[in-house]
């Protein structure tokens, strides 16, 4: 899989913008990094956008063509992270506290608008239809909420 990721990612950067950029190569820690979301994020070619506009503090545009309501029609979501530019273990720990809020709810593979909501902020539609408010992960990290206070609150949160 790594190989695979490796293989892709330069394409990745190319065709996302904005994007923030990475060195000549993909970096060793940005690979390390995705390698768990990449469910999550729909394909490793966002994932590898979304840690390196993490890391960076960089605007991104995530792409998919995945939509139950227009099969085939190019999905977008722009996500803005308020939060600067982040060390690895941040953007890891961003991205696990999103899954893990998601999942509570059934969503594993979340759509893009999903995704954006729990890092943004917003509502998201459950499979079971009902409908979730997230405060947004790094919306509360630019807040200046630890992580750990990120994690307590999706448990108070009742949606």
């Amino acid at each position: 899989m790594k190989r695979a990721m490796q293989m892709s990612a330069g394409s990745a950067t190319s065709w996302l913008a904005p994007v923030a950029s990475p060195l000549e190569g993909e970096d060793p820690a940005a690979l390390k990094t995705a390698a768990g979301f990449v469910t999550f994020a729909g394909s490793e070619q966002n994932i590898l956008a979304l840690v390196y506009a993490l890391r960076e503090g960089l605007p991104v545009r995530l792409v998919s063509t995945a939509s139950q309501d227009s099969p085939g029609v190019p999905q977008g979501v722009l996500i803005e992270p308020a939060t600067g530019p982040m060390s690895w273990n941040d953007v890891k720990m961003a991205l696990m506290l999103a899954r893990d809020a998601l999942r509570r709810y059934g969503l594993s593979r979340p759509s893009l608008p999903q995704l954006r909501a729990v890092l943004m902020g917003g509502e998201a539609t459950t499979p079971n239809g009902k409908i979730v408010t997230f405060r947004g992960v790094l919306r509360m990290r630019a807040e200046g909420l630890n992580w750990g206070a990120i994690a307590a609150e999706r448990y108070r949160r009742t949606g």
